[in-house]
């Protein structure tokens, strides 16, 4: 149901007319800038399911009407694709001339009008371009270029994206193509071949001299370049892990998804926004599903299919790239869906104080062929516009000019300065510099880089990787390195190497007993690759499953191994609201109980931790475990927290613990009973309890009365006044304490959307690297102002549907249906009829009130466990 918080705002939208009402076909478009003007061109029956469009210098417009995109059985449309030349009436009010060009290709993903008359196509498996030769304006002269040979024949992930270069070469994209090998191969039989990544890349306009520009894209589906070469592409797809990004290319750069690797939201070896070294981040996220991208003075256009607008991105310099803040200029119904764009001839919208461009509108929802479709004019004027800002484009930043020599090879840098660049803040310094350093791997010797400091060590095995240089020798020394960055970058190379000879390394690498989760993680991912199970992820529940049941290997190992078995379903749990883990076959609650009785705190820990996050079977076990003395404190606290899910039916214990003379087990207890409606008796009980042990009487306190959580607190706003509180404890800080508050499924309730160290859920960041960021005053502000600074691949979308419900999440895809993950990390989905509107909320998903949820020592101790460069338990 529907957070107090959100309610002013959705009344405000959903009585607002025109943001996204299920209403049948109606486009309902609002301009939101000023100097903004939309003219419809053509729709329907004149095109259908438009995915490529472009205009020449007389003005006309190009259109690929796609006819062959999974066409339904009773599709009566043409059986193959036809490219369309429009020609707008003078009249007003009549529709434009229409023209069939070509009608040959089927699975046509994009249209590029060229020199000399020739049109070129992407179709999904090859590129080709067209000619009238004898003035007739129906094509005559075809020519493939590019071709993909792969067994993989999905439209939306093979070839598309087509853009011209400043120096006259043809740029294009190829989606992840499900991973299945490919081979791009140009007429001049100059080929790249590869799987599983996408990537963008550029050859002569008769399809000679192709190579790959960059790679680690899912579905690099729009692409645009500057008067100044300057690179830029909309990924269309981001799967489990939102948003789409904007992205800025430079030549060798690492995107950072990888397919054969998996569709879970976490991979230890995929970044989607620059968090691997060597990786590249986003300029910023995209609507959902971008289709196109152009420049515009200092920013870019970029339509947005299924979030039925148009947005531009004025980039602001950042280092050596950009960032940017959008500004949203249209936004239409949910029967509006702008794909593609073009700009008149000229470039940018042409010259002068009025600019013009066309896009197509694919209408539906629906993936398949449907019969729909329109193409608008989009005009602006640059007297009114004041949110382009200047239309000449921004000076080279030193760190950009510093990239592009170190990318070029025209650099003084020495090897020192490399190593260190390398390691630089600025991502696309520090990728450059790795380029850079690539080519002077062949003269370096395995002696000669031991003796250089860890990350020396360590931008020395990214280069090393980079270069495709065998790990052989070099993998087997640096697995062993003391330095844990050195051994995950290493797996990290062994696994894009696929180097399957070191797949008995990496099963030994795996008992070690001094292994961090992290590294454990990155071994198992390493380990699936290797086996040709790289789907898996870091899942593997057969080898997890032998781990675990393995009496003799070191009960660390075990613990991580029983971590990665308990899956929580993506699917919301049938009482609404609870989230639960399921259980592989062969993870019994008899094995557990099992591996309880080998009486290693470690694994047992992690046993606890098991059964709590499904507390609804396993309550028993946790209760035994909390009621006895004989075990430890730390084992005994942790079945307690996992009790809260089910306090009502355990009051008793709860009420008794509640009293014990050990401060930990009694204070945990009391946590678990906030919120329970106690008796006048048990309320004695607790009020005796504070008389006898007064250091814990805040937490009484809470119990008996949780509105004392609030007085006398600052504002939220007062971040300094809340530093000085924290400041002002006596008691030692309790890491712990704020490691179970972290985890606890009641109290703070951070995993629910946050992972940290292999536990926890995939709504909001991981949290395991952020005491890194090493400032206490933004961690905190962070709690107390979760909306202050909320990133915008975060940013949660509210539906309401026709019935009155209402539902939070962060948006996953959008077509008939959409889907969210909502805060508990499942996935709902919801037919469009559904739906009676969609608001973007600029409300965190974190609650602002958490802590005066809490007791000021709870919320010091959580905060410490944050800051904590800790050993992963």
């Amino acid at each position: 149901m529907i957070n107090p918080r959100y309610a002013a705002l959705i009344c405000f939208y959903v009585c607002m007319p025109g943001v996204l009402k299920a209403e049948e076909r109606e486009v309902d478009i609002q301009i939101l800038q000023p100097g903004v003007k939309l003219s419809m061109v053509a729709e329907h029956p004149l095109l259908a399911t438009p995915t490529g469009i472009d205009v020449d210098e007389q003005g006309r417009i190009w259109v690929v009407a796609t006819h062959t995109h999974f066409p339904p059985t009773d599709y009566v449309g043409p059986k193959q694709d036809e490219i369309l030349v429009f020609t707008e009436s003078r009249d007003a009010g009549q529709p434009p001339q229409r023209q069939v060009f070509y009608n040959s290709t089927v699975a046509t993903m994009d249209l590029e009008l060229g020199k000399e008359g020739w049109v070129y196509l992407a179709e999904r498996g090859r590129i080709l371009r067209i000619k009238d030769t004898d003035g007739d304006m129906v094509a005559d002269v075809e020519e493939v270029i590019i071709n993909l040979d792969s067994e993989a024949d999905y439209p939306h992930n093979g070839l598309e994206g087509l853009a011209w270069h400043p120096s006259g070469d043809l740029v294009f994209g190829l989606g992840e193509n499900f991973a299945k090998p490919w081979t791009l191969t140009g007429t001049d039989k100059s080929s790249v071949i590869g799987a599983s990544k996408g990537g963008i890349f550029r050859c002569s306009p008769d399809g000679k001299n192709l190579r790959r520009i960059a790679y680690g894209f899912w579905n690099p589906f729009g692409i645009c370049v500057r008067s100044d070469g300057e690179i830029f592409a909309a990924e269309n797809d981001p799967g489990e892990r939102p948003p789409c990004r904007v992205l800025h290319i430079i030549e060798g750069g690492d995107y950072g998804y990888e397919r054969s690797y998996g569709r879970e939201a976490h991979h230890p070896f995929i970044a989607w926004n620059g968090e691997l070294a060597g990786t590249l981040p986003m300029i910023h996220p995209s609507g959902e599903a971008p289709c196109g991208i152009l420049p515009l003075g200092r920013g870019l256009l970029v339509p947005s299919w299924a979030d039925h607008k148009i947005d531009f991105l004025p980039l602001q310099p950042k280092g050596a790239s950009y960032t940017s803040e959008p500004v949203t200029l249209l936004q239409g119904s949910r029967y509006f869906r702008p794909s593609c764009i073009a700009s008149v001839p000229g470039g940018e919208g042409g010259t002068g104080q009025k600019r013009t461009w066309y896009f197509a509108d694919w209408v539906d929802g629906r993936y398949e062929s449907h019969g729909y479709g329109r193409v608008w004019k989009l005009e602006i004027d640059l007297d009114q516009a004041d949110w382009t800002g200047p239309l000449d484009l921004e000076p080279v930043t030193p760190e950009a000019e510093l990239a592009s020599q170190l990318r070029s090879g025209h650099h003084q840098e020495g090897l020192k300065s490399l190593l260190k660049l390398a390691g630089s803040d600025d991502p696309f310094l520090a990728r450059s510099t790795l380029i850079a350093l690539a080519p002077l791997t062949s003269k370096w010797t395995l002696k000669e880089v031991l003796s250089w400091s860890a990350e020396d060590r360590k931008q020395a095995v990214i280069a090393l990787k980079l270069s495709k240089t065998d790990p052989g020798e070099w993998g087997r020394e640096f697995l062993q390195d003391e330095n844990s960055d050195v051994q995950f970058e290493t797996l990290r190379w062994i696994t894009t190497a696929e180097a399957k000879d070191f797949k008995m390394d990496v099963e030994q690498y795996m008992n070690r007993s001094d292994l961090s989760y992290r590294l454990f993680e990155a071994a198992i991912a390493t380990f699936n690759i290797l086996d040709g199970n790289g789907e898996a992820g870091i899942r593997n529940p057969e080898l997890m499953l032998a781990r675990v049941n393995d009496a003799d290997s070191d009960p660390r190992i075990r613990a991580f191994a029983l971590r990665l078995l308990p899956v929580q379903s993506q699917s919301p749990p049938k009482d609404g609201n609870t989230a639960r883990q399921n259980f592989p076959k062969g993870l019994t609650l008899a094995l557990l109980k099992e591996m309880l009785e080998v009486d290693d705190e470690t694994l047992s820990l992690e046993v606890v931790r098991t059964l709590s996050a499904n507390a609804a079977v396993s309550h028993e076990i946790l209760s035994d475990i909390a009621a006895d003395p004989q075990r430890s404190q730390t084992i005994r606290v942790e079945a307690i927290t996992g009790l809260a899910t089910v306090a009502e039916q355990y009051l008793d214990l709860l009420l008794s613990l509640s009293t014990s003379d050990e401060k930990v087990i009694r204070e945990e207890a009391l946590r678990s009973l906030r919120a329970v409606q106690l008796s006048p008796e048990q309320i004695a009980i607790l009020k005796e309890a504070a008389t006898k042990h007064p250091e814990s009487a805040d937490f009484i306190q809470s119990v008996l009365s949780p509105k004392v959580l609030e007085q006398g607190r600052p504002k939220f706003t007062e971040t300094q006044a809340w530093l000085d509180l924290l400041d002002s404890i006596e008691a030692p800080v309790d890491v712990d304490n704020g490691r179970r508050l972290f985890h606890h499924a009641k109290s703070a309730q951070c995993s629910n959307c946050h992972r940290h160290d292999g536990r926890g859920n995939v709504v909001g960041p991981d949290l395991s690297s952020v005491s890194q960021r090493k400032d206490r005053k933004w961690l905190l502000q962070s709690l107390l102002e979760p909306s202050r600074q909320m990133a915008p691949e975060y940013q949660p979308r509210i539906i309401v549907l026709k019935d009155g419900r209402t539902f939070t999440g962060i948006r996953l895809r959008s077509y008939t249906k959409e889907a969210i993950r909502d805060s508990n990390g499942q996935n709902r989905v919801f037919d469009r009829d559904e739906v009676e509107a969609m608001v973007d909320s600029d409300v965190s998903f974190m609650p602002s009130g958490i802590a005066n949820t809490l007791t000021i020592r709870e919320l010091r101790d959580l905060i410490a466990f944050l800051e904590a460069e800790i050993d992963q338990k």
